[in-house]
Formats: structure tokens, sequence, C-alpha cells
């Protein structure tokens, strides 16, 4: 391996949520130099992706963040599909059924923000990994032999990052994506979303498992528990709905509390006296670029695909995204190819369809089974969720894809 020179043989990482940040700590363990660049003054704790499956938590195993991971973190064995009007679980899903295709026959309910700071802590123990926050990316430059970002802090001063390869883990709006001319075909969910945190325990309440969804052709939902704040009052954990925001109303009136109230009272009505402690509006997209490589500069995470968030598939792709491209530029590093070229393609060949097929294919079908606006199609949809949760070959199958395990060994027979 050639002794790699400090200021420019190096990889720059634009991006430090949970794919930039677990992308950089693989990259450290192989002993490539890795500079992280993120906007933000701080990780962001607004209430994003919480879920991590056991195909993702098999590949963690492989940088060590597993076991951690899972002792931070609620393990979820089932997840279950109700009627909203009457509460009535029609499909229960098992992920204990898994056990002989994964380490980890469950999903793991833990922060986003809190699997960076995990991710974080192991990769400042290597002295080539530096991270660096409020640099703002303006400019991106792909070279025949370099490639190099110009980033701006908060004071208007401006430096200029060279490195062999630039990844892109900067989000939906990812500037290096945007900055290559790449495109980002897709659409927009007409509905927005919200999220609202509580600290109402649905489980005492009414059964309810970690991770659930309350179908209907009016005004689904779903709910979920999380781990919640570190502090001294958080004793249970914390739970967070999610809702549609099927009206044209603006965001002052749809994040407003009364409007909040009328979800929750429609949704769950013996959860009226909750008390709100967080909520967030946002837009849900459903696009895929149309590379994820251009010459020096690779794209992973949301920055090539984004989804709608109902079955936790954007975190988890990203980092299988984040993980196999770590490899194959620690393959170029020590040597072992020499057309870095035809691999990177590789990587696009790998990632970019299997995002297409189960990414997006998943999360609109997880989408659509719980909204289902006609009567008749609804009552079939929900009538198939219950015939694949009761055959154990269908259930099964139902939990590869769910899992992503299907699409990380899929990815993986791509040459």
């Amino acid at each position: 391996m050639p002794t790699p020179n400090q200021e420019t043989d190096r990889i720059i990482i634009v991006g430090g949520g949970p794919v930039g940040m677990i992308t950089a700590l693989r990259l450290a363990q192989l002993d490539i130099p890795v500079v992280v660049l993120d906007a933000q003054a701080e990780t962001p704790t607004a209430h994003r992706a919480a879920t991590t499956h056991s195909s993702t938590l098999d590949l963690l195993d492989i940088v060590g963040l597993t076991d951690t991971i899972i002792e931070q973190g609620l393990t979820a064995r089932y997840f279950q599909y109700r009627y909203r009007t009457t509460n009535e679980v029609f499909a229960e899903f098992d992920f204990g059924r898994l056990a002989e295709e994964s380490n980890h026959p469950y999903a793991v309910q833990l922060e986003q923000h809190k699997t960076v700071a995990i991710a974080l802590a192991a990769a400042e123990k290597f002295p080539h990994f530096e991270f660096h926050r409020e640099r703002t990316v303006t400019d991106v430059v792909n070279e025949t032999d370099y490639a190099e970002v110009v980033t701006e802090t908060p004071d208007g001063s401006q430096q200029t990052w060279r490195g062999r390869y630039v990844i892109g883990c900067d989000g939906g709006r990812s500037t290096v994506r945007k900055s290559q001319g790449i495109g980002f075909p897709g659409f927009t969910w007409e509905e927005r979303f919200i999220i609202v945190a509580s600290y109402f325990d649905y489980e005492s309440a009414d059964n309810y498992r970690y991770r659930n969804y309350l179908a209907d052709p009016g005004q689904w939902c779903s709910v979920f528990k999380i781990p919640g704040p570190d502090d001294p009052d958080n004793k249970n954990g914390m739970w967070r709905n999610l809702f549609p925001v099927i009206t044209d109303d603006p965001d002052d009136v749809v994040t407003s509390e009364p409007y909040i109230r009328n979800m929750i009272n429609t949704c769950f009505p013996y959860a009226k006296d909750l008390e709100i402690v967080h909520s967030n509006l946002y837009s849900v997209h459903q696009r895929v670029a149309d590379s994820f490589h251009k010459n020096r500069i690779m794209l992973a995470g949301d920055a090539g695909h984004i989804n709608n968030p109902l079955g936790g598939m954007g975190m988890n792709s990203g980092i299988a995204d984040g993980l196999n491209l770590a490899e194959k530029v620690g393959q170029v590093w020590r040597g072992d190819v020499t057309d870095d070229q035809a691999l990177f393609a590789q990587y696009d060949r790998q990632r970019r369809p299997l995002a297409q097929k189960y990414v997006q294919a998943q999360s609109i079908q997880n989408k659509e089974t719980l909204q289902a606006k006609d009567p008749e199609k609804a009552t079939a949809r929900f009538e198939e969720m219950r015939k694949t949760a009761e055959d154990p070959k269908r259930h099964k199958a139902f939990l590869m894809n769910a899992s992503l395990i299907n699409m990380v060994r899929e990815a993986a027979a791509i040459e």
C-alpha cells in the first residue's frame, strides 16, 4: 500500500449522518485516511429514522457497532397491523422466523442521532479520521486523478479539501449529487407526514408492540417505541406517532395543537390526554438517482435514494450502500484492483437497481397497504396481509424483504 500524502491522499465524505459516519468508520478501520465534513453545528435530534433491521445489524457486526446499538436500543421482535376503526390486530409478523437467516432475528429501535454518536465515538479512536462541523459545501470538483470540495464556514471563510474520492452522504438535497448534474427522478407524495412524540404508554394501554401500523382508507397512522431522551424523567421510553396530513392547510395549521389533537383522537381515542413532547412536519419523496457513481464522485444513502419512512428502509439501505462502497475503496487503496472505475460501476449496479427493487417497492407497498382508499381494495389488501402473516412460508418471505436481507444478498451476487 502506498504511503498516503496527508493533504490529498484521503477520502472526503460530505455529510455526517448515520451513513456518512458509518462509512467513515469502516474506511478508518481499513487504514484509509478519511475526512467527514458536515454543515450542522451538531447532530440533529429531530425525530426521523429509528429502526435498524436484521440485515443492517449483521453488517454492523463487521464494524463492531451492533452490540452497542442493541444495548442502547429496544429490541423489537414483532410488529403489528391493526384496523384503525376497531384497533383489532389483523396481522402480526415475527422476526424470530429469520433465526436461520440472520444473527439478529429482530429489529432494534434506536434514534439515528444516537447511532451517529456510537459510530463517531468509534471513529475518533483512529488518528487518520477527521470530522469538521459547520462546513457547508459550495463547490465540488471532479477531475481525472483527484476530487475536491470547497466549504464555507458561518464566518464566510472558505477552504478547499482535496482527496482521491468524494462520497456524497449529504441527504436528499445533496449538493454533491447536484454538482455532478446527476438526475433524481421520482415523485413527491401528495400528503405531508407529521411525527408526534409523547410518553404515553401504548404498550400498557392496549398491548401494542414496539412497531405498529393502523390501516384505514380514510386516516391511517402508525406508532413506534424508541428509547427517547437520556434524562431522569424518561423511565419507560418514548413513543412516536406518524400521521399523514391529507389536507392543503398551511404548515402552521397542521402543526397546531388542536390539529394534532384531532389526529390523535381519531386514531387513538383512549390517548386523548397524552402530552405532546415534540412534533415534526415534512414532505415525503420517492426518488432514485440516475447514477451512484461519476468518475471520482460516489453517492450513498439519501443522496442517492429517498423514500417514505414506512418500514424503516431509508437509513438501513443507506448504511448498506456505505459499507459496500467502503470495501471497494479498500480494494483500490490496497492495490487489489487496478480499474477503480469498473469497481465503482459495480457499486452502482449492486446498489442503485436494488434501491428501486426493494427500498422503493417495499416502502410504496407499505404505504398503499395502509391507505388503500377504495373500500373494496382496502379490504382485499388487509385480507392479503392477514393471509401472508398466517402462512409460514409467505410470512418468512415477507420478512426477508422487509428486513432487507434479500436486498443485501442479491447485491452481493451482482458482478
